[in-house]
């Protein structure tokens, strides 16, 4: 009878060894699955804030160069307004070179050699990845 109660307890404390270790592997699992959760978390994140990032720097870079080329419009329309005696006509001629301006890029809007390398310099700008050292 003593031998019965040893094995009992022997399986006994085998089952409770066997559950143990079986509760630590489910516990290590689920804090490994939490860490890389957080990981790709704040991979994501960081991937938002550099996204955002670039495309406020486009927007700010897109409003300097609207800066540059109005006061540059304004400088070239006083100049032509000299050259002509006739501060109407120096701007009417500003004016006409940006209808034949818009006149152009309305005839080539659908051409491929300038949507592609626009779209090429966009994506390249605004979705460029991060190099390794090692990646060329």
């Amino acid at each position: 009878m003593l031998a019965f109660w040893r094995i009992l307890w022997l399986i006994f404390n085998i089952k409770t060894v066997f559950m143990f270790n079986v509760s630590e592997i489910i516990q290590t699992i689920k804090q490994l699955i939490e860490v890389r959760v957080t990981l790709i978390k704040e991979e994501i994140n960081d991937h938002i804030t550099a996204l955002f990032a670039r495309i406020f720097l486009l927007f700010m870079m897109a409003a300097v160069s609207m800066m540059v080329l109005l006061f540059a419009s304004i400088s070239l329309a006083f100049y032509l307004s000299e050259k002509v005696y006739s501060t109407f006509l120096g701007f009417l001629y500003v004016s006409l070179i940006y209808v034949l301006v818009l006149i152009l890029l309305y005839f080539i809007r659908e051409s491929s050699s300038l949507t592609n390398p626009t779209q090429k310099f966009l994506k390249g700008f605004i979705f460029r990845r991060k190099k390794d050292n090692g990646e060329n």
